[in-house]
């Protein structure tokens, strides 16, 4: 006689470890720079606790210093952004981890004022799934200005459409809110850059003019080590008058 059998529920296929949370990066990330609607309406779980999102947010921090390394070693960019990329590797991480909770907390206040209610961890979701655009933003960085506009622009777009499918903002309350913010951010980034790049090329007229004056640094004596560095700090002091 045929013993009946009951039937086995199917397996939940979220991804469960460590270790399928980070084989499940690089089609997350994908999703959020290509198709940033779909991933946060339909996507994305408001809750499932911090480590998966915590860990996202930090490979995206390592991948962006590695980016940067390899702008920077190639040319394209400020010189310094090997050496900054390579630093970033360890520090970007690091400070993604500690200050994403407090980027998170920002925006769970931004939220809540639009009327929200979800809590402070989809908040936290929305923000750390959405630096998947870091990686993508360092590869302009080099550019004059564009990737300043873009590392601006770009997560406060991604904000937005966060606002609208997983917040259930309207669309006129997300992107005014969102759009201010990226402006405002675009503009503070650009008059950064500007003063940066005004001072960078003025210390590099400077050096030459030096190096003209006094020969090359290596072989000074201290005497016209000194002379130079007091030309320095007056050449300073005027430009702050």
């Amino acid at each position: 006689m045929e013993q009946n059998q009951e039937e086995i529920p199917l397996q939940n296929n979220q991804p469960s470890g460590n270790g399928n949370i980070l084989a499940s990066i690089p089609g997350r990330a994908l999703s959020v720079v290509l198709r940033p609607v779909q991933f946060f309406s339909q996507e994305m779980p408001k809750a499932g606790g911090y480590v998966e999102p915590l860990l996202f947010m930090v490979v995206m921090a390592a991948v962006t210093g590695v980016v940067l390394a390899i702008v920077g070693m190639i040319g394209f960019g400020p010189v310094g952004m090997m050496a900054m990329g390579l630093t970033g590797v360890i520090l970007l991480p690091i400070m993604v981890a500690i200050f994403g909770f407090v980027g998170a907390a920002i925006l769970f206040v931004i939220w809540k004022i639009m009327g929200s209610d979800e809590n402070f961890e989809t908040a936290y979701r929305c923000m750390a799934f959405s630096y998947a655009y870091a990686p993508v933003a360092a590869l302009v960085s080099g550019v004059p200005y564009l990737g300043t506009v873009l590392s601006s622009l770009w997560p406060m777009v991604l904000m937005a459409i966060a606002s609208i499918h997983v917040h259930g903002r309207s669309a006129n309350a997300a992107w005014a809110v969102f759009g201010i913010l990226g402006l405002l951010f675009t503009f503070m980034g650009i008059g950064a850059e500007k003063a940066g790049r005004e001072m960078s090329g003025s210390l590099e007229g400077w050096s030459k003019q030096m190096e003209e004056k006094y020969g090359d640094p290596d072989e000074m004596t201290p005497e016209e080590a000194g002379k130079m560095l007091g030309e320095f700090m007056k050449g300073m002091q005027k430009g702050n008058e």
